[in-house]
């Protein structure tokens, strides 16, 4: 049943929302700054500046493309650029070779092109608003450089208030708020810091009960009780995943890649395994720095067990799972894969854009180009596992993924059998009979008449062994539909076999166009294919069949083929789904010869074993394939291998030569692998040694465990102020620093440096509990302040700047929508398992995947819903989501109409209304204002006022006179109804 909120009472509740719009803001906001620097800025520098700047010899049609007012004044044609119009800008019309013709000798890419325009549409944000240099400015203050020098720990500080801190941080805040002249809030109500708690710490709305049980508690001993619920709260599955949400912004989340600038968007079906990392790694509170190293280096870490393997693995997703841009007509794809993992790094861990270095020295932080590609060798040195980016090659190459081990333990013992000796019962032998086969051979011994190519070994214990050899036997007559039975083992790991080793050819021997029917096990050569079956029909046809069963090394597998026509069909294991079905035409013609362990020609023979093979001059029925290997006493199936996006070590690692102009068109000298040196020496002024010791990288590594022990370094500067001030933003609503991603020059500075490095300080000694730091900051009496404040508070600290008092804050997308859920008596609080793409490796935006068909329904946790890049979930798009594409610590906070006509018209919205009213109105003996108080115990947790009490009656005796509906359906209706205007009430959307 659907229904629609009556736009007066709608108006009524949500006009202070609507009257607030932001317009805009004149500082660049860091994502922008960011784009500019890494994407735009290199552009211009290869591609413009020769033409365009101060610098040219000649400077074409009078235009500068080296300054902001240079671009928006433009030439002699008029502006190059109109902010958010690039379908009206000269620049992109002279890009697409339209009007003019830019750059004159080469057109930029496609996926170039977009870009720009995408800066344009975005408001061509553009920090250069004076001429541009060629170098850093070397007239620093110790102000500028404040994060790259030590913490200055300093003890708390003396109040004159003796008894109002309840620990050092509130020393440190109330002395600046003594200082001032002022005095801090009152402390918050109970019940406001309930919700408070609860939304804070697991993300959800605690119930009445919850608040009423607090309460109880704390108006006997407020700091003991509120201590309980804080562990309590630490304590629970939910934790994870509100925090874990926090950290996907910062590691850049998206299991989609977004558009790659040729207006493809591939899935990333395996990239959820990272959320689930995360979600279990914090609520483990796994230590700051074993969570960071894990996130470069997982790979490189010794583990315990299978499933520590497997978990460290899937860790290093943090460097996979970034938007690829598109690799056709760009010859420097590898080195942008390196610079989103630079940016990445940098920025969540130590706040310092350092991917603005690629091109040039930075033009505001102390980071020459060389530092940056000293960072670049590490990366190059490693090989980024993202799979096949839905099998699209002009998108991104395809790579191979991470195997990970079954944790199931049944999965164990499944495995345990499949590689015991294969010793086949007479059973299965009477059934392969019953089939009437033309041939059967157990291959303990060469067969009759068949042909031995190379030098096999045969036993009874092993049957056929092979390595460079393979076996050629024939009939005189099979029919054009056929099925071919088999059993075998592959010897080498999946990753280490370079090209297809091949089991059977049903074809003509030793032609070289290899018509026929070849069933092989992918190489690593094809990463969507690496370790699964194929069938392919020769090369005048090039086409093939695979399926998506990795097949685990060493163990035993049996492999029925079985044609019919232009039908093939791949049986694995006796299960009764093949593993491969389609159409493939035939080749081979009449052909009754046949390879076994290698093509028809010889080519990519299997390592491994083979046995019982049995032909049939006819195609065996899916029931009939089931029962002969039931006959076997064999495991059925095959244990799944998980696949996960990663890392790992290249084979070779090198050191990487500068790029000039951020291109691999011009290189200059080599760089040895390291990290940022020379901020060190600036901030020093002096030859002492450096804050860290620097960064040297050992030979044959390629130095991201290295990398990893130097960012978390108890002396490094940045990165433990980085990660506190991370945690006090989410706390309190604003950073210490309010630039959170961005520690450099151009970054804000503390309002409470003492605080902020006596935080850090803590916070290492306590050895990197995040759940430690939470605690003691929500157990302060500086988070427990009210956020209501007097005329002299705000006299004295309009902006909050000295913490006089909470902030009020609205809930961000995942809590709102978790919070009608809850409303709505619909959450699950389960874990979702997977993603709904976890099995859709294609192209999102093209035919006959859409992303909107690759949503689903879903009453779990926002966090486990489909985060594809550019096609975000509906029910949280309207809320300032981030895009998934840069680091993002700080969301952006807008008030728009579409928030409010998301709350009046989302199918979503009306949907969890009715569910509402169903419980609202659930006893027919309930008078309405006891139901309204129901309402109110759901929504706010709390009972109506009496004047509240007195407009709902009022405004639900006009909604049902609105309605024409018979009576069970209106009163559902208005109640719905009712319930909507509740969730777009301001005290459901925030938090005080």
């Amino acid at each position: 049943m659907m229904h629609r909120l009556p736009l007066l009472l709608f108006s009524l509740l949500i006009a202070p929302a609507i009257g607030s719009i932001a317009v805009g803001q004149e500082q660049i906001p860091n994502q922008e700054l960011a784009y500019f620097e890494e994407k735009i800025r290199p552009i211009l520098a290869a591609r413009c500046y020769e033409c365009h700047s101060k610098d040219s010899e000649e400077i074409g049609g009078k235009l500068l493309l080296d300054s902001r007012m240079g671009v928006l004044k433009g030439g002699e044609s008029g502006p190059a650029i109109i902010p958010g119009e690039p379908e009206k800008s000269l620049l992109v019309d002279a890009l697409h070779y339209e009007t003019f013709e830019m750059p004159p000798d080469k057109p930029l890419s496609e996926s170039d092109i977009h870009v720009v325009s995408q800066w344009i549409r975005r408001g061509a944000w553009d920090p250069r608003t004076k001429e541009t240099t060629l170098g850093p400015q070397e007239n620093w203050t110790p102000e500028d450089l404040w994060s790259f020098y030590p913490r200055q720990v300093s003890q708390p500080p003396s109040v004159q208030q003796k008894n109002w801190p309840h620990g050092p941080i509130d020393q440190f805040v109330l002395h600046r708020i003594e200082q001032a002249g002022a005095r801090p809030a009152e402390d918050a109500g109970l019940r406001t810091l309930t919700r408070r708690l609860y939304f804070d710490l697991i993300g959800l709305p605690p119930s009445l009960e919850d608040i009423e049980s607090f309460v109880q508690a704390a108006r006997k001993n407020r700091q003991h009780a509120t201590e309980v619920l804080v562990d309590d709260l630490l304590s629970r599955p939910q934790f994870g995943e509100h925090w874990g949400r926090h950290w996907l912004d910062v590691a850049r989340y998206g299991e989609s890649n977004g558009n790659d600038g040729l207006s493809r968007n591939a899935t990333f079906p395996h990239a959820w395994r990272y959320r689930d990392y995360i979600i279990d790694a914090i609520n483990r509170d796994i230590p700051y720095d074993r969570f960071l190293t894990e996130q470069i280096a997982g790979d490189l870490l010794p583990a315990s067990s299978a499933q520590e393997r497997n978990r460290l693995l899937v860790a290093t997703g943090f460097l996979a799972i970034g938007s690829k841009p598109a690799s056709a007509m760009n010859k420097d794809f590898s080195m942008d894969i390196v610079d989103d993992q630079i940016n990445t790094v940098s920025t969540a861990f130590m706040g310092l854009s350092v991917a603005c270095a690629r091109c040039h020295d930075h033009k505001h932080d102390p980071i020459p180009t060389r530092d940056y590609y000293a960072l670049a060798g590490i990366f190059k040195s490693s090989e980024t596992l993202y799979g096949v980016a839905g099998n699209e090659k002009l998108t991104a190459p395809p790579t191979e993924l991470h195997v990970l081990s079954s944790q199931l333990p049944s999965d164990g013992t499944r495995l345990d059998r499949m590689k015991a000796p294969l010793a086949l019962p007479e059973g299965y032998l009477d059934q392969t009979q019953l089939l009437k086969p033309e041939v059967h051979v157990s291959l303990d011994r060469l067969p009759e008449g068949w042909k031995e190519v190379g030098s096999s070994k045969f036993s009874q214990a092993h049957f056929a062994q092979l390595k460079e050899s393979y076996l050629q036997g024939g009939v005189p007559v099979l029919a054009a539909d056929y099925t071919v039975s088999f059993w075998f083992k592959n010897a080498l790991d999946n990753d280490s076999r370079p090209i297809t080793a091949y089991l059977f050819s049903r074809g003509e021997l030793g032609n070289k166009e290899i018509p026929g029917d070849h069933l092989g096990v992918g190489g690593k050569h094809d990463p969507k294919r690496t370790g699964r079956l194929f069938v392919f029909n020769g090369n005048k046809k090039k086409a093939s069949l695979a399926g998506s069963t990795i097949i685990s090394p060493g163990t035993w597998n049996h492999v029925v083929l079985v044609r019919k026509g232009d039908l093939v069909r791949v049986y694995l294991n006796g299960m009764q789904k093949p593993e491969i079905e389609g159409k493939l035409e035939p080749t081979f013609g009449k052909e009754s010869r046949f390879s076994v362990g290698g093509r028809s020609e010889g080519f990519a023979p299997l390592r491994g074993n083979l046995a019982h093979f049995s032909l049939f001059s006819k195609p065996l029925s899916g029931a009939e394939v089931v029962d002969l290997h039931d006959a076997s006493d064999r495991p059925k199936g095959i244990s799944q291998l998980g696949l996960a996006m990663g890392i790992r070590e290249a084979k070779k690692p090198v050191d990487s030569k500068v790029h000039i102009n951020g291109t691999g068109a011009k290189l200059g000298a080599v760089v040895p692998r390291g990290a940022l040196t020379a901020c060190w020496k600036v901030a020093q002024s002096d030859e002492s040694s450096p804050i860290v010791p620097e960064l040297v990288v050992p030979e044959g590594v390629s130095g991201r465990l290295e990398l990893a022990a130097w960012l978390t370094d108890p002396r490094q500067p940045q990165t433990w102020r980085v990660i506190v001030n991370r945690v006090w933003l989410k706390l309190m609503g604003e950073g210490l620093v309010s630039t959170p991603d961005d520690f450099g020059v151009y970054g804000a500075r503390p309002t409470h440096p003492e605080l902020l490095d006596w935080l850090a300080q803590d916070f290492v000694d306590r050895g990197g509990s995040i759940k430690g730091l939470i605690r003691s900051i929500v157990l302060s009496r500086t988070y427990q302040l009210s956020s209501d404040y007097d005329s002299q508070i705000a006299l004295h600290d309009p902006a909050n700047q000295l913490l006089t008092r909470h902030r009020q804050r609205r809930l961000n997308a995942e809590q709102l929508r978790d919070s009608i859920l809850v409303a709505s008596g619909m959450l699950n609080l389960e874990p979702a398992k997977g993603s709904p793409i976890q099995d859709i490796d294609a192209l999102i935006n093209k035919p006959p995947h859409h992303a909107s068909t690759l949503h689903r329904s879903c009453n779990h946790r926002s966090i486990y819903l489909c985060y594809m890049r550019n096609a975000p979930p509906a029910e949280l798009a309207a809320f300032d989501l981030p895009d998934g594409l840069k680091v993002t610590g700080k969301r952006s906070q807008t008030v728009l109409p579409a928030q409010s006509l998301f709350l009046m018209n989302n199918s979503f919205v009306i949907q969890q209304a009715e569910h509402m009213a169903l419980l609202v109105t659930a006893d027919p003996k309930a008078t309405t204002e006891e139901k309204i108080k129901r309402a109110f115990h759901r929504a706010f947790q709390r009972d109506p006022a009496q004047s509240e009490l007195m407009q709902a009656v009022k405004l639900l005796e006009r909604l049902s006179g609105d309605s024409s509906d018979v009576e069970n359906t209106q009163q559902v209706r208005q109640w719905a109804a009712f319930c909507q205007a509740l969730f777009a009430a301001n005290e459901f959307r925030y938090v005080e």
